[in-house]
């Protein structure tokens, strides 16, 4: 039996026929009028009958006769130590359309479905997954749609990642930013780590790591006035603003803002913490949202 040669799958013909090789048993190639496949026959134990399984186009630069030949040998070996490897192409090939399928801004819409939806949080009340959704789908709409949302999700790469983060600090997208760059970098890498999760995998990994250090951002100094503070404190028991005076304080510390918390109120001396002075935890009246009587704030 003669072998397949590289020259018998570039020329083309009227009428389709096949090569079988000599080399690798079950190897064969269809020649048509567009070009040739290989193929490879074998016997299937799980299914217990011979099947054929292709293996993919001839080309000269990228698969030749050599390559489809050292592939075949490795799936024959594969299939005679009984895996089924007809399935495993099946997967891989469903994959593969899963992965090509799915563009950036594809992903983000249901991303954002995915944290705004309500679940029941520890305290037993019905609240979106991630709180501060609004904030997170707002950077990725403003940048990362922006600048990769026509893009497959699973061909984007660390680079990609790198370069929009530069030209958000070089002012691309308005305000030069390193703020902006960080949030942009954390919200993306929270998405795509989504998206690479068990039952979704529109991509193998996250694109985000390795990437280059930010600048530092220069520590804030501004510090709240009296009034501003008075704001914060008593402002949301007015019932214009969404959080209650105790979570919007609470609030406000976790979000790392202490230069700006250096005065806070206490209701039964009437008077403002400065620094130096011991920080007073919440009363049990405050934590629960309970009202308190206002202070005097003349005092301040």
């Amino acid at each position: 039996m003669a072998n397949i040669t590289n020259r018998d799958c570039e020329t083309r013909v009227s009428t389709p026929k096949k090569i079988y090789d000599g080399k690798c048993p079950g190897l064969f190639v269809k020649i048509g009028q567009k070009g040739a496949t290989f193929h490879l026959k074998y016997y299937d134990s799980a299914q217990c009958r011979q099947v054929s399984l292709k293996l993919g186009i001839y080309c000269k630069d990228a698969f030749t006769v050599e390559d489809a030949r050292a592939e075949a040998l490795q799936l024959r070996s594969r299939a005679a130590r009984g895996q089924d490897i007809a399935q495993e192409a099946r997967v891989a090939k469903a994959q593969q359309a899963k992965l090509s399928g799915k563009t950036v801004d594809e992903v983000i819409g249901e991303y954002e479905a995915w944290i705004k939806t309500n679940v029941r949080k520890p305290d037993g009340e019905m609240r979106p997954r991630i709180e501060s959704w609004q904030d997170r789908v707002g950077y990725l709409r403003r940048f990362t749609s922006t600048a990769l949302g026509d893009m497959v999700a699973s061909e984007v790469d660390n680079d990609h990642i790198a370069q929009v983060s530069n030209d958000i600090v070089a002012g691309k997208y308005g305000k030069p930013s390193v703020s902006n760059a960080r949030h942009f970098r954390s919200s993306t890498s929270a998405m795509f780590n989504w998206a690479a999760e068990a039952g979704r995998k529109y991509i193998k990994a996250t694109p985000c790591h390795h990437l280059p250090k930010l600048d530092d951002e220069p520590a804030r100094t501004r510090v709240l006035s009296a009034d501003e503070i008075r704001t914060l404190w008593w402002g949301p028991r007015s019932g214009r603003y969404p959080l209650r005076a105790p979570d919007c304080a609470r609030a406000q510390v976790r979000a790392g803002h202490h230069a700006a918390l250096q005065g806070i109120f206490d209701r039964r001396a009437s008077r403002i913490y400065r620094p130096g002075n011991q920080y007073r935890p919440l009363s049990c009246s405050a934590q629960a949202g309970q009202k308190a009587p206002q202070p005097d704030c003349a005092a301040v």
